[in-house]
């Protein structure tokens, strides 16, 4: 039960992000909790200023995403700045009526406008919001703005001491947790593909999906630390590792879902499996390792290559290969203190081009979107409640943080107003339940702020619920805790939310389908370089290209489809969700047949120049290749909504045929030629089940 458990845990979050994310916000809201009730009481000041501050610190502790810390405490320190400056602009403009609503707008564009700096810009930005919300909330006046800023630095100080001396970069630690979710994804998989008398195909893919994604993670790691600081190992040789396991790890699954469900499997291949069950445990004794490399090696020296189950024997020993690297390179690391990890430089923030239609920046875009829709939400708030108008504005600036399209800001806000509703029902059986118990008040509120930060990444929702629920402990704690303000809290985010979709849908609408198709254009011209890369790797061995760069750059290409896809998934025409998810699902068995020939690529790299095929194989595996690439091309027009009959249907056997022999030896070019088979399979699944064009219409 308890290695179940672990299991869960890890899969659902590998590298435990997720837990320390919101545990370290989590603790830094306590810890300004509790120093600023003290100065409070010493320095007799009202409630409302230790709020602020713990605001501030929950907020500076969530929103800088810089990626190397030493940048995230420069952020930091920064923070202090929009904050002070958003307080004092509220408590003064608070005297004048109507006029702090519309300082309170231009302080909304500011923090949408100035995304475009990357997360820098965002932190700022989202700190200066919620602080001159917060003012306003708490009715600041200008003689409290140096009390309140003492606040504040207390906030931003408990942030800092949080991420710099409880949470610090620890990278060897974080590796080594990725590694071990890479292991219990890879195991996942094998429990699936060797339950003989349950085969089930959808199960797989999630858990295929799931060890891509947490290689991926590796692969970010990597971004932002120099392995050699940490590990024995270059970056460049632990990517190729990871890429090993990954593939390997794929290419065995198929082998083995290919295999018969009630065949009997060969002894070697029997041997091979247990072994790389051993090589996938956490912490396997090193007796163990080796006995289980000698019996994957003798399996694979045994093994017929004629037949599949032999050539999944081979794979297994090669999978027991990639994980014992590993589990090398992370239990003999290097005694590098975690502190100096800071020596990969900050990347550059992406700037965005601008926008063909309408000449603007996409972040000028979203700012002029959102001054539009909180200028209306603080109208038709006001109707509703002259007291409580606010948290419609605070939904019309919510629904458009993190995402662009029409459909994703639908989905945002329909997340926002379920998740308020069920916050209120919520919250007012524990107000109900817990009364005006202060202590039980301030325990439920800490645990809403990690459960709220904890399950953001997983759905939008969760988020607004414990937030709710927060606000009901909030309200309690302060002595306004009422039905009524909790019930105006769902017609108020109710206006925000409408307000903001119309505006999202009116105001410089960016379609979700167009985006959708322009992303799934950019993730087919990456196929195509992967196919090209890969297939003069193995006809030319010996080139520069960085076959498992250009594989992580399909992978992350993939990604932006799939979270491009997501609003399309829950639209209300069936035909169309079922369109795109079949396109989802077909590109991202193409994408394991594209990991497959990078496979190919790599090894025929590894073997050398001695290793390339004969002139005439060379050039019938390139005619193989834009034959693929025409598969794509098909699939771009099919998915663009251009007429046109799906391509002819090819097979490995045609394939073989084109190189002049279906005699090849097991080695990089047939594992070329068996990729680009199952490639054009997969992609070919894609037009003949999108066809008529259900995506697009």
């Amino acid at each position: 039960m308890t290695e179940a458990a672990t299991r869960f845990l890890i899969d659902a979050d590998p590298g435990r992000l997720r837990l320390r994310n919101a545990a370290a916000t989590t603790l830094a809201l306590v810890l300004a909790m509790v120093a600023l009730l003290t100065f409070i009481r010493v320095a007799d000041q009202p409630v409302t200023v230790a709020m602020l501050g713990t605001i501030v610190a929950m907020q500076s502790s969530a929103a800088v995403k810089d990626r190397q810390q030493r940048s995230r405490v420069v952020t930091t320190v920064l923070l202090f700045f929009p904050a002070v400056g958003a307080v004092s602009l509220a408590s003064v403009l608070s005297q004048f009526g109507k006029v702090a609503d519309v300082g309170f707008i231009a302080v909304l564009f500011g923090a949408v406008w100035v995304r475009r700096f990357g997360p820098r810009g965002n932190a700022l930005g989202m700190v200066a919001f919620i602080s001159y919300f917060f003012a306003l909330f708490l009715r600041a006046a200008p003689h409290q703005i140096p009390i309140l800023s003492v606040a504040i630095v207390v906030g931003l100080s408990a942030s800092l001491l949080v991420r710099t001396l409880v949470f610090p970069d620890r990278p060897r630690v974080e590796v080594r947790r990725l590694v071990r979710a890479l292991r219990s994804a890879s195991s996942s998989v094998l429990e699936v593909v060797t339950n003989r008398n349950d085969h089930d195909l959808t199960v797989l893919r999630r858990r295929l999906d799931r060890l891509g994604e947490t290689a991926l993670m590796i692969d970010d790691w990597l971004d932002r630390h120099d392995a050699a600081q940490s590990l024995s190992i270059t970056s460049e040789d632990l990517a190729m590792r990871v890429f090993d396991a990954q593939i390997s790890m794929e290419q065995l699954a198929s082998l083995l879902w290919s295999i018969e469900p009630g065949a009997t499997w060969p002894s070697g291949l029997d041997d091979a499996v247990a072994s790389v069950r051993i090589c996938l445990q956490n912490r396997p004794p090193e007796d163990d390792l080796r006995a289980a490399r000698k019996r994957a090696a003798a399996a694979a020296d045994r093994a017929d290559l004629a037949v599949a189950e032999g050539i999944a024997t081979v794979v297994a020993y090669r999978v027991v290969q990639a994980n014992l690297a590993i589990h090398h390179i992370t239990t003999n690391a290097l005694g590098v203190a975690d502190a100096d990890t800071d020596q990969a430089a900050e990347p550059e923030a992406k700037t965005t081009p601008e926008a063909e239609d309408s000449g603007l920046n996409p972040s000028t875009k979203a700012a002029i979107q959102v001054a539009v829709a909180t200028s209306a939400a603080t109208l038709l708030g006001e109707l509703i409640s002259p007291d409580r108008w606010y948290w419609a504005v605070l939904t019309a600036f919510l629904v458009f943080t993190g995402v662009s399209t029409r459909g994703e800001i639908l989905t945002r806000a329909g997340h926002r107003i379920v998740g308020t509703v069920a916050g209120v029902v919520a919250g007012v059986a524990l107000a109900t339940v817990v009364g005006n118990n202060q202590p039980v008040q301030i325990v439920l509120l800490v645990v809403c702020v990690f459960c709220a930060f904890y399950l953001v990444t997983v759905a939008y929702a969760w988020l607004t619920f414990f937030v709710t629920v927060l606000l009901a402990m909030l309200y309690g704690l302060l002595g306004d805790f009422s039905v009524k303000v909790l019930e105006l809290r769902i017609a108020e985010t109710a206006a925000g939310g409408i307000v903001g979709i119309a505006s999202a849908y009116f105001i410089f609408s960016t379609g979700t389908r167009d985006t959708f198709v322009e992303k799934v254009n950019d993730y087919l011209d990456e196929m195509i370089d992967l196919i090209n890369a890969g297939i003069e790797s193995v006809v030319a061995p010996g080139g520069e290209t960085d076959l498992v760069a250009e594989t992580r750059r399909l992978d992350n290409a993939l990604q932006d489809v799939v979270t491009a896809g997501k609003p399309l998934q829950m639209g209300p025409a069936v035909r169309s969700r079922r369109g795109v998810r079949r396109l989802l699902r077909g590109l991202q068995v193409s994408n394991r047949s594209a990991h497959a020939l990078a496979r190919a690529g790599v090894n025929a790299a590894r073997a050398g120049a001695d290793a390339a095929p004969p002139d005439a194989t060379a050039a019938a595996l390139r005619d193989a290749a834009a034959h693929v690439c025409g598969t794509i091309t098909a699939v771009k027009d099919i998915v663009a909504g251009v007429d046109g009959d799906p391509p002819e249907k090819t097979t490995e056997t045609m394939i073989l045929d084109v190189t002049g022999s279906s005699d090849i030896p097991p080695g990089p070019v047939r594992g070329a030629i068996r990729a680009l088979s199952n490639l054009d399979r997969a992609l070919l699944e894609v037009t003949t089940r999108a066809y008529p064009r259900e995506v697009t219409r």
